[in-house]
C-alpha cells in the first residue's frame, strides 16, 4: 500500500458568490431554446458545434451531439430541475476506447452534493481488459464550508472523496479545507492506493518501486491545478453575477468567424 499526502493553499471562493454563480450558469443554460437541433442563447447567439439529436430540450430524455474531430461526444439529461438536481451523463468514443461519466448537482437553489461517476474501457486488443476501470467521486458541499470556515484541519470525515478501481488495484483520494490566517484555504489531499488479493503481492512491490516517482507527480498535479486555480479564481470571484454571465454567454457563443 501507499499512502501519499500534500496540502496546496488556494484562493477562497465564498458560499454564497457559488451558490449565486450555480443559480446564473443555470438559468443562462435554461434560458437557451433549440431550433432544427442548433442551439441559441437568450441574445439569439448560436452555440457552435453543439446540437439536439433527440428529445426535448433540457428535458429527461434529451440527447446532445458535440462536434469533436477526434472523438465522438454524446450528452444525455437524466433530470433537469431546479428544485431537485442536474443530472446529465456523456459518452465520449475515441477508436476503441469509451468513456462514460454521469454527473449530478443536488438542490441547485441551494446546492448540497455534487458527485461524478464513471468508467473507461477499450475493446479490440488482448490487453483491453487491463484498461478497464470505474470511478467515484461525492463532494458534500454544506461538510466542506463548514470544514473552510475552521483554522485547523478538522478531523471528520472529508468532505471531497473519491475512489479509482481496477483490477490490478484501487486508489483513493480524500481532501478537505481550512482557512489561514490570512483567509485562503490549505487544502489538505491524501491518496491511499493498493493492490487487489490476487495481483496484491505484485502490485505491492510495484507500487513500492514506483513510491518516489508517484510522489512526484501527486505533489506536481496538485501544485500545478493550485496554480491554474489562483491564476483564474480570484478574477471570476470579484465578478457580481452580471458580469459572471457576460463572461458565460461570450464563451458560450459562437464568433463572428465562424459559420
Amino acid at each position: 500500500m501507499v499512502h501519499l499526502q500534500h496540502t496546496v493553499i488556494v484562493e477562497p471562493v465564498p458560499r454564497r458568490w457559488f451558490e449565486q454563480a450555480v443559480l446564473t450558469l443555470y438559468d443562462l443554460v435554461a434560458q437557451t431554446r433549440a431550433d432544427g437541433g442548433r442551439l441559441f442563447l437568450a441574445d439569439g447567439r448560436r452555440v457552435p458545434d453543439v446540437r439536439l439529436a433527440e428529445g426535448g430540450h433540457l428535458r429527461a430524455g434529451a440527447v446532445y451531439e458535440v462536434d469533436d474531430d477526434a472523438a465522438r461526444i454524446r450528452v444525455r439529461v437524466l433530470e433537469w430541475d431546479r428544485r431537485s438536481a442536474v443530472r446529465a451523463a456523456q459518452t465520449i468514443t475515441d477508436g476503441a476506447v469509451t468513456a462514460e461519466i454521469e454527473g449530478v448537482l443536488r438542490d441547485v437553489e441551494r446546492p448540497r452534493t455534487a458527485g461524478l461517476r464513471g468508467s473507461i474501457r477499450s475493446s479490440g486488443t488482448r490487453w483491453a481488459p487491463l484498461t478497464r476501470a470505474t470511478g467515484t467521486s461525492r463532494l458534500r458541499l454544506d461538510d466542506w464550508w463548514t470544514a473552510a470556515a475552521g483554522t485547523v484541519p478538522g478531523t471528520a470525515s472529508a468532505p471531497l472523496e473519491a475512489r479509482l478501481d481496477h483490477r490490478l488495484g484501487v486508489a483513493t483520494v480524500r481532501a478537505s479545507p481550512h482557512r489561514l490566517p490570512d483567509g485562503r484555504w490549505a487544502i489538505r489531499v491524501s491518496l491511499t492506493a493498493r493492490g487487489r488479493s490476487l495481483p496484491r503481492p505484485l502490485t505491492a512491490v510495484a507500487l513500492r518501486l514506483a513510491a518516489s516517482s508517484l510522489h512526484r507527480s501527486f505533489t506536481g498535479a496538485l501544485e500545478s491545478a493550485a496554480t491554474r486555480w489562483n491564476e483564474t479564481v480570484p478574477d471570476l470571484v470579484a465578478r457580481d453575477m452580471h458580469g459572471l454571465r457576460e463572461r458565460a454567454l461570450d464563451a458560450l457563443a459562437d464568433r463572428p468567424d465562424r459559420t
